[in-house]
């Protein structure tokens, strides 16, 4: 839009042509003002009334039929189109009304000032949702009332408890409480006074099992309402209980001492095992160790034989005095293995 404040350049003549046909408007209005006041019709704007002719009377429905004519020109699609572009129009119309115009030269060529208008229409919202609000505070006001144990509290006058009623003094409305549930308020604070000072004077306060109606388990013990007798099972208990616990624990250490005991004993049992499979272990490898001589023995025999036979029996001495001599010694090995085993055995 165009700058409200810009100076625009005018002649001189022009402006004085301006004021020369305002000048003559005005004389003329001026006459026909007075001619009006001084005679009731003036003869110049007096119209004749003639008496309609015969030709004059038209058929009946002939500026009907003309109208529809007209109407019919005016095509389909130029209606659409017309309606499409109107449409079109007033959304950038509201567009322009909300967001203002970004191009300086298209705010230069309208002529509207939509920039004060999207401003005017913000603050017009503003003010709509401040009403609303206010509306919604005047038609559900804060209130606040005393509820039944004597606390002030605040909320909404919809949410007001329905026990409660507002009650209004001429200058604003304030919430009370009714006679009746004060009254009621009262009583209930006087007997809940009166209970405390018996208990009170009765002495301690103890459980009583007989206000509760529940199903009690198997562990569960009734004192008695005596003072005295109560004590009494109390102690009692708290002797079962002390012997309970030492029971409990002689009970605990005979059991780590035959675990121990049992511990001890296999640890034994195992360390036997072991020595025995080393004994068997050593014996085994004596006896392979006995008959790989004895194999050996036999084969040296053998070859020795054949080497006499060979000989013609020259050496028959010899192989006598070597099989003497392997005999004794399979003998000691196997005196000293038996010697050995029996020691063993004992320990």
């Amino acid at each position: 839009m165009q700058d409200p404040n810009r100076i625009i350049d005018i002649s001189g003549s022009s402006v004085i042509d301006l004021k020369a046909e305002l000048f003559k408007q005005k004389e003329e209005f001026q006459k026909q003002k007075a001619a009006a006041n001084n005679q009731p019709v003036s003869a110049a704007l007096r119209k004749s009334v003639k008496k309609p002719g015969l030709w004059d009377n038209q058929n009946k429905g002939v500026n009907e039929r003309s109208r529809r004519d007209e109407l019919e020109i005016i095509d389909a699609p130029t209606l659409e189109a017309s309606r499409i572009a109107m449409e079109r129009k007033a959304k950038l119309y509201d567009q322009l009304i909300k967001t203002g115009i970004d191009d300086e030269t298209l705010a230069e060529e309208i002529l509207v000032d939509f920039d004060r208008k999207a401003l005017e229409n913000l603050s017009d919202m503003n003010n709509e949702e401040n009403e609303e609000k206010g509306n919604e505070e005047d038609e559900d006001p804060w209130v606040e009332y005393i509820d039944e144990f004597g606390r002030t509290r605040m909320c909404r006058k919809s949410q007001m408890p329905e026990e409660i009623l507002p009650t209004s003094n001429g200058v604003g409305e304030e919430t009370s409480i009714n006679s009746e549930e004060i009254s009621f308020m009262e009583q209930e604070k006087n007997e809940w006074e009166k209970a405390a000072l018996e208990e009170l004077k009765n002495g301690p306060i103890h459980y009583d099992e007989t206000k509760e109606i529940r199903t009690k388990g198997v562990g569960f013990y009734r004192f008695s309402q005596d003072e005295k007798e109560r004590e009494e099972q109390l102690r009692a208990l708290k002797e079962m209980r002390i012997e309970t616990e030492v029971k409990r624990a002689g009970y605990t250490s005979v059991k780590d001492k035959r675990k121990a005991q049992l511990d001890l004993r296999m640890a034994t049992i195992r360390a036997k095992k072991q020595k025995a499979s080393v004994k068997n272990l050593q014996t085994s490898d004596k006896i392979i160790e006995t008959n790989s001589i004895k194999e050996s023995q036999k084969s040296l025999a053998v070859d020795k034989s054949h080497e006499s036979i060979n000989n013609n029996g020259n050496n028959n001495n010899v192989t006598l005095d070597v099989t003497l001599d392997v005999n004794a010694l399979l003998s000691d090995i196997r005196k000293q293995v038996e010697s050995q085993s029996s020691t063993e055995y004992k320990s």
